[in-house]
């Protein structure tokens, strides 16, 4: 089956939810043997560490756009689905509402399109008004053109279903990959780190991740054994981005900048606890990721959090500095160990997520109207330690 994917800046090595989801789905379904993947990348992101990247079965198609936070998405969408046009793919895999606002340009030829909708991003602070009402249209876009939905939450699927009447649709969680954790801490050594004495937090510095309260909260707990290491930058400078980065040095925060790879494996082996501080998320993967290293976490109480499932003790009061604060003292005090694997392997396995997709697009290949898909239904498969079959070494 040729399968198209439009609306990630592409994999390996880049930064993004999105990115992260779109590489361990496609190198698994491609690996499955029986899908041909075409990856559409944007060329500003490539480098030569992930340039000339191979997986099986796997095509990438790399176009040339202007890295504008403004023109960017909609730039390569356009040009990946004027591509796309003429490839005869049998399905093509929208990621997201921006990219989504060119579905119908396929429909025209009757393509198959699936569409995955993993955050309400006309809600983000960082777009003006026309580009939030241009995600919002494309929302309308998307939700009545697509032949098949996934929602990565239950949290917009709830929120979908009270604007949309939605026709065929699946909620299909994020997953993570059980790490095999760094016996190395080299590069710890280079961030004047000690093992175990540091707390982290990951992800874009944008508003809605609520960095800048983090690290007030920080610093007024005074944790004098432990420092706040932040992980991650911005795609795009910003005056939110620069006064964050400024706070951060007067308070003697670490900030890696985007690390993969075994850097990224040793900050999150040897870290103390996991703080996400945001406003506003899909489905957390910095947060699986933290949990698949038994590293204890500490959440803001948003939806997107809470329906993780996490302990009472694992949220504080979203956006409110002293109950962070206060449990951070708490968290650092107590010495705790965790395991999560039994909510790993329940909810977010992806070899599971791998054989879900899998069976939209076969039944949408076949047209075999009376398939039925489980909508919010997940076995509990134990997660495989597949690995991603790739040259690409980190």
């Amino acid at each position: 089956m040729k399968i198209g994917v439009i609306g990630s800046r592409g994999f390996p090595e880049i930064q993004g939810g999105i990115e992260t989801h779109c590489m361990e789905l496609y190198t698994r379904l491609a690996g499955m043997g029986n899908h041909q993947i075409t990856i559409y990348r944007r060329r500003p992101y490539l480098n030569s560490k992930n340039k000339n990247a191979s997986f099986r079965n796997i095509k990438f198609i790399d176009l040339r756009v202007p890295k504008s936070k403004s023109l960017e998405t909609l730039l390569h969408s356009f040009f990946s689905t004027l591509h796309a046009l003429f490839q005869n793919y049998d399905i093509v895999h929208f990621h997201n509402t921006g990219p989504g606002f060119f579905i119908p340009l396929l429909k025209m030829l009757r393509t198959k399109v699936v569409f995955s909708y993993h955050n309400v991003s006309y809600t983000q602070k960082k777009w003006n008004f026309a580009a939030r009402w241009f995600l919002s249209f494309s929302e309308v876009v998307s939700m009545n053109n697509a032949d098949f939905i996934i929602f990565i939450s239950d949290i917009i699927r709830a929120e979908m279903e009270k604007k949309y009447q939605i026709g065929k649709y699946s909620v299909i969680f994020n997953g993570v990959c059980l790490p095999e954790k760094s016996t190395r801490f080299d590069y710890l050594e280079q961030l004047g780190l000690q093992k175990n004495k540091y707390v982290i937090g990951v992800g874009r510095f944008l508003e809605e991740k609520g960095f800048d309260y983090l690290i007030n909260a920080f610093r007024k707990a005074n944790p004098t054994e432990y420092r706040l290491v932040l992980v991650g930058d911005t795609d795009y400078p910003t005056e939110y981005s620069d006064k964050l980065k400024s706070l951060a040095k007067k308070n003697n925060v670490v900030l890696t900048g985007f690390i993969k790879g075994e850097k990224l494996n040793q900050v999150f082996s040897f870290a103390r606890l996991f703080v996400m501080s945001s406003f506003q998320e899909g489905l957390p993967i910095a947060l699986l990721e933290a949990m698949s290293y038994n590293i204890d976490v500490l959440v803001s109480d948003i939806p997107a959090n809470l329906q993780i499932g996490l302990a009472g003790d694992d949220y504080f009061r979203v956006g409110d500095e002293k109950s962070l604060h206060d449990s951070i003292v708490r968290k650092l005090s107590n010495g705790s160990t965790r395991s999560f694997d039994e909510i790993l392997s329940n909810k977010f396995n992806w070899d599971k997520i791998v054989l879900e997709t899998s069976a939209i697009y076969e039944s949408l290949f076949s047209k075999d109207e009376t398939h039925m898909f489980p909508k919010h239904k997940h076995n509990s498969n134990k997660i495989s330690n597949m690995r991603i079959s790739s040259d690409f070494k980190n």
